[in-house]
């Protein structure tokens, strides 16, 4: 009789710590599925915190703890490489076209409209018929980023180069600079807006 009460307690004993290494085992397994969840989390903030920045029109991933601390940046190069699109010219209608067709993916109706206007007035036509290139060097851009929309202001110089001579405008611009979804055409995700030219005076004229 002892013998079998020996061994039925043996049974409870084992049944105990059975049940003691399942209930370890559960928490160890919940645990686990816990710490995987937070990380697939936090790596996917991580994701959403990555941007894109150009420099010369080359693209490089930027890790960054809050993205607002780079948009002055991003603001900075997308308007200047606007500029750079939209001016830099060489005396080939395709050429130009393909310019003017990617600096218009970077801005409003306002770009476009002043685009139109220098057509009208035969600028592209003389610049071709004339064997003329231009390039636009971009100085500054100053932007302020703490209103939205953003606004900026470029300072530049533009050559203009001719067979016997080169002149050197003082190139000054204003615009205001929208978020909106980036692509392959936008890296930065953004559209220049109110684009207005406030200065394009002659400096000088020298000969080549």
């Amino acid at each position: 009789m002892n013998s079998l009460i020996k061994h039925f307690s043996n049974i409870n004993s084992r049944f105990e710590v059975m049940s003691k290494l399942c209930i370890a085992a559960l928490c160890c397994s919940a645990l686990v599925a816990v710490a995987s969840t937070a990380a697939a989390i936090w790596y996917a903030n991580e994701k959403d915190r990555q941007i894109y920045i150009l420099d010369d029109g080359k693209s490089f991933l930027a890790l960054q703890s809050d993205q607002a601390a780079n948009k002055e940046l991003e603001v900075k190069d997308h308007v200047a490489r606007f500029h750079e699109l939209f001016f830099t010219m060489s005396p080939n209608s395709d050429s130009i076209k393909e310019s003017l067709d990617k600096a218009l993916n970077l801005s409003d109706q306002s770009a476009w409209k002043y685009s139109q206007d220098l057509a009208e007035k035969g600028y592209y036509s003389r610049l071709i018929s004339a064997n003329i290139s231009q390039q636009m060097m971009v100085d500054s851009v100053v932007v302020n980023t703490a209103t939205y929309p953003y606004t900026a202001k470029t300072y530049a110089r533009q050559y203009v180069v001719r067979e016997s001579k080169i002149s050197v405008y003082a190139f000054e611009s204003q615009c205001r600079v929208i978020d909106t979804k980036r692509s392959s055409v936008n890296p930065h995700g953004m559209i220049i807006e109110q684009f207005k030219v406030t200065r394009n005076e002659e400096l000088e004229t020298r000969k080549r």
